[in-house]
């Protein structure tokens, strides 16, 4: 049975791991994501960051003792250019291929969505949530459609 709980320092390293697997993933896809070798002592960093915040909310899906999966939610303000300032990003969202199709992603982005809700006493403007999704990556896409998300941007890039 797969649990959904908030990450604890002690859960950093192997988070860090399937961090690095995501960008895999990607640069399975687009060159352009591949890991810098430093990766997993970078993403031990900033993860570790983000179990203090109290602005981000990082995940885990377990089965058992093993972390199969996990996510990243952030409160993040806009420029004060903007009417709306408060919003809402997944930064990441992973679970190992012989769990998906599970339901392990609903859960992860259900808890995420009730953070958020949670949070939502405080910051009473947080009416969007934001992620960012690889054009090229057949999968992902309809994922976060199947969630309710629809596409508004598109962002674009020009190799120098």
């Amino acid at each position: 049975m797969t649990t959904i709980r908030k990450a604890k320092l002690k859960d950093v390293p192997e988070i860090s791991k399937l961090a690095v697997e995501l960008l895999k993933y990607h640069a399975d896809i687009d060159p352009y994501f591949a890991p810098a070798k430093n990766a997993v002592d970078s993403y031990s960093k900033h993860f570790a960051r983000c179990v203090r915040s109290s602005l981000k909310q990082l995940l885990i899906a377990e089965v058992g003792n093993k972390i199969i999966g996990y996510a990243l939610v952030e409160i993040t303000f806009r420029p004060p250019v903007f009417k709306i300032r408060d919003t809402v990003l997944v930064s990441d969202m992973f679970v190992l291929e012989e769990f998906r199709k599970k339901g392990v992603s609903k859960k992860l982005f259900a808890e995420l969505l009730d953070w958020v809700k949670h949070k939502k006493v405080k910051y009473k403007k947080l009416d969007y949530i934001e992620l960012f999704v690889d054009t090229q990556d057949s999968v992902s896409p309809k994922v976060w459609k199947k969630y309710g998300f629809k596409e508004y941007m598109s962002r674009q890039r020009m190799k120098l």
